[in-house]
């Protein structure tokens, strides 16, 4: 009886994973969800042949990590990020890779190791090259943009909470980086950025290290096209139009 019960509860959760992963992917990959939009219970569970419990379970959960909410009486609806909140997810993600930045310096990583996280930084880099316009090229930014944060979030050999800290908040972060949609100059800005940063990881340059994080530790303000030259350290963070 008891085997009967467990095989239920994993047969139980894996349908509400495949729930997750479904609602995760028409927002981020089929970008088929958008800020406000309403997800339908009964769409879902008729697309993926599951009852309705397992999917309530789900939609708890993704509420849990912030991409949906729950209106009384209305249903479930993809979470609209006000400003304020992207600021705090970044700060956040801030705080959280600068210890990770700090334990890389003073432990060191091998050479090869950085050299993901530069290949990743030129593919970011042709995407800004890139014949591609508007909204295609942005989504194709912020989703090569996260993962190049994650391969970053990798490379310390402890920091074991920083690293768990910054999976759950994962999603969150990755949902801002979509709902903000970078502009030409941001995301030039953005790949620079990441270029200073490597260089400070590779040559274990804390002193430089330092005010380019205290930076995007500010009021989180970019500067204009025209300042951009002027600046010693840019920050990468895409914003709503001023």
């Amino acid at each position: 009886m008891d085997k009967e019960i467990s095989g239920l509860s994993a047969v139980k959760g894996d349908l509400k994973e495949l729930v997750v992963s479904h609602v995760r992917g028409l927002i981020f990959e089929k970008n088929l969800l958008c800020c406000g939009d309403q997800i339908n219970e009964r769409e879902l569970s008729r697309t993926l042949g599951v009852s309705r419990a397992p999917i309530r379970e789900a939609l708890k959960e993704l509420e849990e990590q912030g991409l949906i909410v729950s209106v009384k009486y209305k249903g479930w609806f993809v979470a609209d990020f006000r400003e304020q909140e992207f600021f705090e997810i970044n700060k956040l993600r801030t705080l959280l890779e600068h210890s990770l930045f700090e334990a890389i310096i003073s432990q060191g990583v091998p050479d090869e190791e950085l050299l993901r996280a530069e290949r990743l930084n030129e593919e970011l880099n042709e995407i800004v090259e890139s014949a591609e316009l508007g909204e295609r090229k942005a989504v194709a930014f912020a989703e090569k943009e996260m993962e190049f944060h994650l391969c970053l979030h990798s490379l310390p050999r402890d920091c074991f909470w920083t690293k768990k800290m910054l999976r759950n908040l994962s999603y969150q972060i990755q949902c801002s980086f979509h709902r903000w949609l970078y502009t030409e100059w941001q995301m030039k800005a953005s790949v620079e950025t990441h270029r200073m940063l490597l260089q400070c990881l590779k040559e274990r340059d804390m002193e430089r290290l330092y005010p380019l994080l205290s930076r995007r530790l500010g009021k989180y303000h970019l500067a204009s096209p025209e300042e951009m030259p002027r600046l010693e350290i840019i920050c990468d963070e895409p914003l709503a139009s001023q």
